[in-house]
């Protein structure tokens, strides 16, 4: 994987996540933990950020540029709204990838360990409602 970790900006993530309606009603303190424990990426087109069929070990949040999302090989689902997730489903349930998402407009992204995924849910379950309900709109558009 081909990427750069840059700096972050807590006040300007936390808006961008807000943006979404999906986070829109979680709690400050929560949107903090998550960001806190995520790295800000520079990432160039071509990327596979994750990989059909390989557990996955965290989230993407796209910042800027965009991804796909494919199946099989088929493009199902383009992501082009900054506050976007993609890994939850894998990330969150331990099992494999549903989907590869590649990046095919170069940008940057926040990315979320499986593990303090996991303890920023435990302390907020705010957090894991809205990333519940991530995965659910994911799902209804396949």
């Amino acid at each position: 994987m081909c990427y750069r970790v840059i700096p972050m900006n807590e006040t300007e993530l936390t808006a961008l996540l807000r943006q979404n309606t999906d986070f829109s009603h979680v709690a400050p303190a929560a949107l903090a933990k998550l960001i806190q424990s995520g790295e800000r990426h520079d990432l160039g087109a071509g990327v596979e950020l994750i990989r059909q069929g390989e557990t996955g070990q965290r989230i993407w949040i796209l910042i800027s540029g965009a991804f796909e999302a494919l199946v099989d090989g088929e493009i199902v689902n383009r992501v082009t709204s900054s506050g976007e997730v993609v890994g939850q489903i894998s990330a969150v349930s331990a099992t494999p990838a549903t989907a590869t998402i590649r990046v095919t407009t170069a940008g940057e992204c926040l990315s979320v360990t499986h593990h303090d995924l996991h303890e920023a849910m435990e302390k907020h379950p705010d957090l894991a409602e809205a990333l519940l309900r991530s995965m659910a709109k994911y799902l209804g558009r396949r």
